[in-house]
């Protein structure tokens, strides 16, 4: 730890001189120096003022030097020219703010210099410093900004709904009459001013969680460990992490850490990626090098000898690369191989010197061309694999011979494009020797659906599409919900009925009884909603006035108005128990067409029918089971045959929200209808 020296004020004058016995004339020279400047309120970042009143009455001037050390230590400078004798010459120096340096005293050492190099000396004790921000403010590289706020001495904060990965700078504003704007970035692992590189923050999960920075340790929170079964990755830069391991056929692996892990592409020669988010180890066991790729989000791995990238032996055991055009992974359009050596991938080897790779066409190898081969060096040119030493028994991919195409290079044969999201086995079989080698080419069947996992409440929810998830799970009236890796969820129309949502703190709460209830997210549409289960079916009113009652019919809709309810049974809407035997919908009032998300009930129409059930059969109706409330004849009626609408001559208005409500707390054969403006 650096620290700043404490001296006494002190003042010094030192004079050369020197002459040579043959020029009498030559002169000294005496400068001298006047102090006029505040040196008792200095922060770390400020640019410290001075002037200084430069005078030499014999020899003309040169330079004013200044220099500000921490103990021993020159860390900052500048140098001002000083041509006119008696003039007043006003600098600044900057004093740097670095991380760990506890308050205390620098020196300032000013050095005037005339032309023949007689020097005097002042120096001064400053007091430095750390500016009290009252706050700072984080930008993201999307642009977001963020207020962090003071939480205690140093340290600053902010809590919001963010994603797994955060990327951004912070910036510290002016602090004082001398101050400057400071921007901390990221360099070398480290947080440090004037970095260009955006600090890569990480959480565990998307969801709502706290960056803190400390403005005396430069140390910030939270960076999730990048980590296989608990052994952690060692950074190589700002965007790749790597970790060698003995890795055994079969074992399972763990990752922790990982920013978006769920957009992570995972090369199925090495990994199986499981339901719960673990790996299958697919490779024969022996040791790997795992570099994590987190900007291109895919683990990249290589056979490792002895700590270094394994070449391929004599007996053919060790490590195949694979250099040239037309293929890449995690994509190929993404990072296309090419004739890189230090791109050159790695075969995974699945059995005693056999050798595979899995490509998927228009993903991971181009349809139209294939233009690459086989070297047993190390990410190198080396051991080339020609056609004298390996031979094709595939009929679509062939090996060049010299003739039309390059030796050794592997192509399509004529008339052969391969087929878009169909997998291809490339495999080398060397069990034959090094130099009888064979490649086969087989098909896999088409790339299956790749989920993109959504998890609520810690548990992952069913999607078939990445745009529908749904989840049933047990609910209790009050309970916090959360959706672990959701973005955006500010953004979402939320079921006001089923979810209370605070939006400033994006947070969500359950409202209905408590009960078995599927609950579901569109991505596309961007709704949160509910139903109320029995079993794997929509529950049904009970005889005890519990359940679910379903609307159908015109004039409702969810999320909109574009999708009216209709009188298809599959489109009934279940309505929210909000107290025991209390049912509610909420609804904001619009248009027919055009309307957007909570706008459910139109301004001009409605005809609606309350059943007990998702389908046809026990239905509320106005001669049996259900009258209104008083007020509610102001909005709606009843027809004889159960049928709910507008009550003549009433328009609902546009943007308002109305409540409707069944109340069957005397029973199910005396329910009362009631409709409210909010």
């Amino acid at each position: 730890m650096k620290t700043l020296k404490y001296i006494a004020l002190s003042l010094s004058l030192a004079c050369a001189f020197t002459a040579c016995d043959d020029d009498d004339d030559w002169a000294v020279g005496n400068p001298v120096m006047e102090f006029d400047g505040q040196l008792d309120r200095t922060c770390f970042g400020d640019s410290l003022p001075f002037t200084i009143k430069a005078t030499d009455v014999e020899v003309p001037l040169s330079t004013l030097r200044a220099e500000l050390y921490f103990g021993e230590e020159v860390v900052s400078t500048t140098v001002i020219r000083t041509k006119v004798s008696g003039k007043d010459y006003e600098g600044k120096i900057y004093v740097p703010y670095m991380a760990d340096i506890p308050d205390g005293r620098a020196t300032l050492r000013l050095v005037l210099q005339n032309i023949n190099f007689t020097t005097t000396e002042l120096n001064y004790e400053v007091p430095i410093t750390h500016p009290d921000y009252q706050s700072l403010t984080f930008v993201s590289d999307e642009g977001d900004t963020y207020t962090m706020t003071k939480r205690e001495k140093y340290v600053y904060e902010f809590t919001e709904r963010l994603t797994q990965s955060l990327k951004g700078y912070i910036v510290a504003p002016k602090y004082g009459e001398n101050g400057n704007e400071l921007r901390f970035g990221y360099q070398s692992g480290a947080i440090k001013i004037g970095a260009e590189s955006s600090i890569p923050f990480s959480n565990s999960r998307a969801g709502k969680y706290t960056v803190s920075f400390n403005t005396f340790s430069f140390t910030g929170s939270p960076f999730v460990v990048l980590a296989f079964n608990g052994n952690a990755f060692e950074e190589v830069d700002d965007h790749t992490s790597q970790l060698d391991m003995n890795f055994t056929k079969g074992m399972t692996v763990t990752p922790s850490g990982f920013p978006d892990y769920e957009e992570w592409w995972i090369d199925p020669d090495f990994f199986t990626k499981n339901d719960d988010g673990s790996l299958s180890f697919n490779a024969i066991s022996g040791d790997y090098r795992i570099i994590a790729d987190q900007a291109l989000k895919y683990f990249r791995v290589e056979v490792l000898k002895n700590g270094e990238p394994a070449s391929l032996g004599d007996d053919g055991s060790g490590a195949l690369w694979v250099i040239g055009a037309d293929f890449g992974k995690p994509s190929v359009s993404s990072n296309e191989t090419g004739w890189n050596t230090g791109k050159a991938v790695c075969m995974a080897p699945v059995a005693d010197k056999v050798y595979q790779m899995t490509l998927v066409g228009g993903k991971t190898v181009k349809t139209t061309s294939t233009n690459f081969k086989f070297y047993g060096a190390a990410m190198d040119w080396g051991n080339e694999f020609k056609h004298d030493r390996l031979t094709s028994s595939s009929d679509i991919i062939l090996v060049g011979d010299g003739n039309g195409h390059d030796d050794g290079n592997l192509y399509l044969a004529e008339g052969v494009t391969l087929k878009e999201n169909i997998i291809y086995v490339f495999t080398v079989d060397m069990t034959a020797g090094v130099n009888n080698a064979v490649l086969s080419v087989t098909e896999n069947g088409e790339l299956p659906f790749e989920e993109k996992r959504l998890y609520l409440n810690n548990t992952k929810m069913t999607t078939n599409d990445n745009s529908i998830y749904t989840l049933t799970l047990p609910l209790s009236q009050g309970e916090a919900i959360e959706f672990n890796s959701l973005d955006g969820l500010s953004e979402y129309y939320v079921d006001p009925d089923f979810f209370e949502f605070d939006a400033d703190e994006e947070t969500i709460s359950f409202i209905p009884v408590n009960g078995d209830y599927a609950v579901s997210v569109n991505k596309t549409t961007k709704t949160i909603g509910a139903q109320r289960m029995d079993n794997d079916n929509p529950a049904s009113l009970s005889a005890d006035g519990h359940g679910a009652i379903y609307i159908m019919g015109w004039g409702c809709g969810h999320p909109s108005l574009d999708k009216q309810f209709g009188w298809d049974t599959s489109n009934a809407f279940g309505m929210a128990e909000i107290q025991p035997k209390v049912y509610r919908f909420t609804a904001i009032a619009g248009p027919e067409n055009g309307s957007y998300a909570g706008q459910r009930i139109r301004t001009d129409y409605v005809d609606i029918k309350l059943f007990w059930q998702k389908g046809w059969g026990g239905e509320f109706s106005n001669e049996k089971n259900l009258t209104m409330e008083p007020g509610t004849e102001q909005y709606l009626k009843i027809s004889d045959s159960g049928n709910i609408g507008l009550a003549d001559g009433v328009t609902l208005d546009e943007n308002a929200t109305y409540i409707i409500t069944i109340d069957l707390s005397q029973g199910n054969d005396k329910g009362s209808l009631s409709m409210t403006k909010k």
